[in-house]
């Protein structure tokens, strides 16, 4: 019982970092920049297709859960200025579910170089589809009878639109991007009755930079910070620095305004594959209740030489 009180306190005192959540959130987002930002497609300069999983606050009854799977290509971008990227997410959070669609097109103009290095500015736009599902049956409720409570499972589904910037060059970028444009409202509807919830608007901020370490361009620094906010929470921020040795090993750490500090390990192997994981915990009095959390995500780059249009 008391545990189960401490989570309720939590939510209720702590309905800014609830109403955040409605977006997924992930701690390696530099590796999924074009899911953070449609500007950023086709940015690496990659055919790669990715994985990854996010597995929350592993103590709580049903932790909020994440997947991805993405892809993202240039393969436009040398002939037209153009590039495409896009994602399939699964999300859970307790008794409430998202399954998502989502379609990235980016257009980028090659500006003066300054001193030989090529600098460019892309701007980027999303379409996106989701199913959001309840199962009222798991709500806890104050009063039963509440004609607006959901007493079964029910869904809805919604469209919405995403726009973002972003400027870049070999050793630095940053952008600016607003998913859930739209802010519509979910209608679930059970028992003859409507319930509405609705969508946040969000803003998104990144800068990323990539520092190298020495005469040889096989080791870097990269610092990056996402900055997010929605109208009815304050300001939060990610900071995070990675190292990347050899051009192959990657260690890394984070530290966000809500008192989650995070550790980082990943691997480059023969130029194609790359492997992530990251570890999370707040240094919070609700740490104990709440438990940590993992990520790892898979990513392979295609050979669009050998490969083909795939």
């Amino acid at each position: 019982m008391l545990r189960i009180f401490a989570i309720s306190l939590f939510f209720l005192l702590g309905l800014i970092e609830v109403t955040a959540q409605q977006l997924p959130q992930f701690q390696q987002y530099r590796n999924f920049g074009f899911v953070v930002n449609p500007a950023m497609s086709g940015v690496e300069g990659d055919e790669v297709v990715g994985l990854m999983y996010r597995y929350q606050w592993t103590k709580m009854p049903k932790a909020p859960m994440t997947a991805f799977a993405t892809f993202d290509t240039h393969r436009f971008r040398e002939d037209y200025n153009m590039a495409l990227s896009g994602y399939f997410v699964h999300d859970r959070v307790g008794p409430s579910m998202t399954n998502g669609i989502g379609i990235n097109y980016a257009y980028s103009i090659e500006m003066e170089s300054w001193g030989g290095e090529s600098h460019f500015i892309s701007f980027g736009v999303q379409a996106n589809f989701a199913q959001f599902r309840l199962n009222g049956n798991e709500l806890i409720v104050n009063d039963i009878e509440d004609p607006l409570v959901i007493g079964d499972k029910s869904s809805s589904f919604l469209p919405d639109l995403g726009a973002g910037i972003f400027y870049y060059n070999s050793f630095m970028g940053f952008g600016f991007s607003a998913p859930q444009l739209l802010g519509l409202t979910s209608q679930f509807k059970a028992d003859g009755d409507t319930s509405p919830i609705g969508r946040e608007q969000h803003l998104y901020g990144q800068l990323y930079g990539k520092i190298p370490l020495g005469h040889y361009e096989e080791n870097f620094l990269m610092p990056s910070i996402w900055a997010k906010y929605s109208f009815h929470s304050p300001l939060h921020l990610d900071f995070n620095l990675r190292a990347l040795l050899n051009e192959w090993f990657i260690v890394g750490v984070g530290f966000a305004t809500s008192k989650m500090v995070t550790g980082e390990l990943g691997v480059y192997l023969n130029e194609q594959y790359r492997f992530g994981y990251s570890y999370s915990t707040q240094f919070t009095a609700w740490n104990s209740f709440l438990g940590d959390s993992h990520e790892i995500h898979f990513s392979f780059i295609l050979d669009s030489d050998n490969w083909g249009y795939y």
